[in-house]
């Protein structure tokens, strides 16, 4: 049957878990694209086969050999089980492509030396993105996908991916404490709670906005010193924790940039003193 449909059938999919709620599930062709369906069981691939309106239900891993590229979705806690499952199954791996949806790249290695090429594809914290690192023709196949998607794969190197969630946590959770720390600063000069939190909102806003366009040249300081005594006495206008938060901030800027640098000694040596 797979053999007939050949020229239809684009991927194949082993999976467990909620495999709907990932991208897999909004993928516009996968009803005409998707081949065999493996999970843990055959009760369990019908169910994934029919939540998904697409695929066929296989008895055995064995029926992936029929497609060069094979989807993987796990949750955390079969994702060894399907592992187990593909290392056990009779596939040709030289010439597949396999990429990790959604799941962790645990286990890769077997299939990479087996003679696969291995990417992962995952949705991130940036709107309109998504993540892909791996080799090819794997990574070829998830920008397709994720342009099936209506979406952007941002392909990252090798041993990139803890400084690429670094940078995603320095714009998202990291940052919303800075954004408070401005609206209860706004707050404290009297501003009403709603308007506070859209301004300081605004501010950053307008940050971003500025830095997208012109990069490093938007900053307020690039070319244009500032006063160091109006920043030292800001600094010690809030004080506490804050004070040396505010103060570093300055400082980081001031040496990425390498810009002003009878400024950073100033702000260097305020922080070194007990502020008010």
């Amino acid at each position: 049957m797979l053999r007939a449909l050949e020229f239809q059938v684009e991927y194949g999919l082993i999976a467990a878990g909620a495999v709907n709620s990932s991208f897999i599930g909004r993928l516009p062709g996968k009803a005409r694209a998707l081949g065999p369906v493996v999970g843990v069981s055959y009760r369990v691939a019908s169910r994934i086969a029919n939540a998904l309106r697409a695929g066929v239900a296989a008895k055995s891993a064995d029926e992936l050999n029929e497609v060069r590229l094979i989807l993987f979705h796990s949750n955390p806690a079969q994702h060894s089980t399907l592992i187990a499952m593909l290392k056990a199954a009779e596939i040709d791996w030289p010439g597949k492509s396999l990429l990790f949806c959604d799941s962790e790249m645990a286990g890769a290695e077997h299939f990479s030396k087996a003679g696969a090429s291995v990417a992962r594809l995952r949705n991130c914290a940036i709107p309109g993105r998504m993540v892909l690192e791996g080799s090819q023709p794997s990574v070829a196949a998830g920008h397709r996908l994720a342009r099936e998607l209506h979406t952007k794969a941002i392909e990252i190197g090798d041993g990139c991916v803890a400084a690429f969630e670094a940078a995603l946590t320095l714009g998202t959770g990291a940052l919303t404490p800075l954004i408070e720390h401005a609206a209860a600063l706004l707050r404290q000069c009297g501003i009403r709670d709603g308007e506070a939190l859209r301004l300081a909102a605004a501010l950053f806003e307008k940050t971003t906005k500025e830095f997208a366009h012109s990069g490093r040249q938007s900053w307020a300081w690039y070319s244009q010193e500032p006063d160091a005594e109006n920043l030292v006495a800001q600094m010690d206008a809030v004080g506490g924790d804050l004070r040396e938060l505010m103060g570093n901030l300055i400082l980081s800027g001031l040496r990425e940039l390498n810009r002003h640098p009878e400024v950073e000694e100033k702000i260097r040596a305020a922080l070194k003193r007990p502020g008010s």
